[in-house]
């Protein structure tokens, strides 16, 4: 029996986020007065504490994690999506706008192309789909397969710093360990 199984059985609540709050702390969550790169007040236990519950701001599901989504879904895709923990981002698809937006973990910056979630992704853009892609606070733009493959080879990131290039979200400056680097 899994670990995941033997938690169920014991009571626990078990989700397919294990120990990831992506979610609650990259994006910007209006609703809740939380900038970009700060942990959400309501994580409480590994998880958000007000998951399901009437105080959850509707921003919050606009920011549906696409692996937690195809999970719950049984979508198709659910196996090419990986989790986000491994990917090192989580990504979730506009619910208005024919786009992705691909939140990358300051922490591990390129892991995220070195994982599923590059083919998922360059199959969204082949097909049209724009993607933002928010990444230690720059964000970049792509709405063209040549332009997706150009970023998987260079840290765009690295590269506009070296330019001077400001911040696209100045919070990212308060983020830990931006200060070491």
């Amino acid at each position: 029996m899994g670990q995941a199984k033997r938690r169920k059985e014991a009571g626990e609540r078990v989700s397919w986020c294990r120990t990831c709050t992506y979610c609650c702390t990259l994006p910007e969550i209006l609703a809740l007065d939380k900038p970009m790169y700060r942990p959400c007040r309501h994580i409480a236990n590994r998880g958000c504490g007000i998951f399901g519950q009437p105080e959850r701001p509707a921003a919050c599901s606009a920011y549906n994690c696409a692996y937690l989504a195809a999970r719950l879904a049984q979508a198709p895709e659910r196996s090419l999506i990986p989790h986000p923990l491994d990917a090192g981002a989580y990504f979730h698809r506009d619910p208005v706008e024919r786009a992705y937006v691909l939140f990358v973990d300051p922490a591990r910056p390129l892991q995220w192309k070195r994982s599923a979630i590059v083919d998922y992704l360059r199959r969204q853009v082949a097909d049209g789909f724009t993607l933002v892609i928010l990444d230690r606070g720059m964000r970049m733009v792509v709405s063209a397969p040549p332009l997706f493959e150009e970023i998987l080879k260079i840290d765009y990131v690295a590269f506009a710093q070296a330019e001077g290039r400001p911040l696209d979200i100045p919070t990212f400056a308060e983020w830990p360990g931006t200060q070491d680097a």
